[in-house]
């Protein structure tokens, strides 16, 4: 198998500089997956559970994501500001809204 920069091995190049050859795709066990990431190669893997998450190549585990919630923000919740006083506003300030 061979990879360049990176990519997904592949049985053969395509001729041009850069392929490194790396080691075979290896067995699965049952309840597992095979996915190719560089460095540091294959790794065996449970499958991704469901609901939000990542999989941490450091760790090589996968952890939950917990998206960002949003805020709605209304001209009610909002003090009023003049024109003068915008530009000093802090992040601080940002969020204390």
């Amino acid at each position: 198998m061979y990879s360049k920069n990176g990519s997904i091995p592949k049985p053969e190049t395509d001729g041009t500089d850069g392929w490194i050859e790396v080691a075979d795709v290896p067995e699965c066990p049952a309840g597992k997956e095979v996915v190719w990431w560089y460095p540091p190669g294959w790794v065996i893997r449970d499958p991704k559970p469901e609901g939000n998450w990542s999989w941490s190549q450091s760790t090589e585990q996968w952890v939950e994501y917990i998206p960002p919630q949003e805020a709605v923000l209304t001209t009610e919740s909002l003090p009023a500001l003049t024109s003068a006083e915008f530009p000093a506003l802090t992040s601080s300030d940002l969020q204390a809204l």
